[in-house]
């Protein structure tokens, strides 16, 4: 797994672009659950390279984030982690639909659940363009402010990727796992502030992102 900081050279992708990298790789016959797959891989990695095992809510949105968010609850609960998910609603995607059977462990209500000293936010992530839900804005502040340790899949919820603009109240995070490549939001005000320490995990988008930014890097 690609570890770097994003004062490396890397490159930067809009929304837009990283999906148009992301359709590459669906392009050459990848499921899209392949993919979550390697995305929460490298998120788990880089919680059990950063942490000591700990009881952990997963907080699981609708979409592909969410869908990673339950590969990680999988892929921790198959290391011996204390793994629950809450979810904000059913996943709607087939491929989060796929990852939440894989997890088949419940889901609890976003709304019921119990904070616990790891908090994972897989609720929204690249390519979120209003704010979120005022009770799952409150919950995600709540759940972030209980924990000790809290990471972000992609970005953290509530964030416009291209832009780094806050689209509401949003938790500063100790760890960031970009997945593939960097985007505007990791390296930009404010939202770079409330990242935290910034991973790159890899899912084999690298040298299709730096064809599609049409240089070698970037330098953040």
């Amino acid at each position: 797994m690609e570890g770097h900081s994003t004062n490396m050279a890397f490159p930067v992708l809009t929304a837009a672009q990283t999906r148009a990298a992301e359709q590459v790789i669906f392009d050459r016959g990848v499921p899209v659950i392949d993919l979550m797959e390697k995305a929460g891989a490298a998120v788990a990695d880089a919680i059990c390279e950063t942490y000591p095992p700990n009881d952990t809510l997963i907080l699981c949105g609708p979409g592909n984030n969410g869908g990673d968010g339950y590969v990680v609850a999988r892929l921790l609960a198959g290391r011996g982690w204390n793994a629950r998910v809450a979810a904000l609603t059913s996943p709607r995607t087939e491929a989060a639909q796929i990852a939440c059977q894989r997890w088949g462990g419940d889901a609890e209500s976003l709304d019921n659940a119990s904070s616990a000293p790891m908090l994972v936010d897989a609720l929204f992530g690249t390519g979120l363009t209003r704010p979120l839900d005022r009770k799952a804005e409150s919950r995600l502040a709540d759940m972030a402010y209980a924990s000790v340790n809290s990471i972000a899949i992609d970005l953290p919820s509530g964030i416009d990727t291209d832009t780094g603009v806050l689209l509401g109240k949003v938790p500063h995070f100790d760890m960031t796992v970009a997945l593939g490549v960097y985007k505007p939001a990791h390296v930009k005000s404010p939202a770079r502030q409330h990242c935290g320490q910034i991973v790159l995990g890899d899912i084999g988008l690298s040298k299709i992102a730096q064809r599609i930014a049409g240089r070698k890097s970037f330098d953040a």
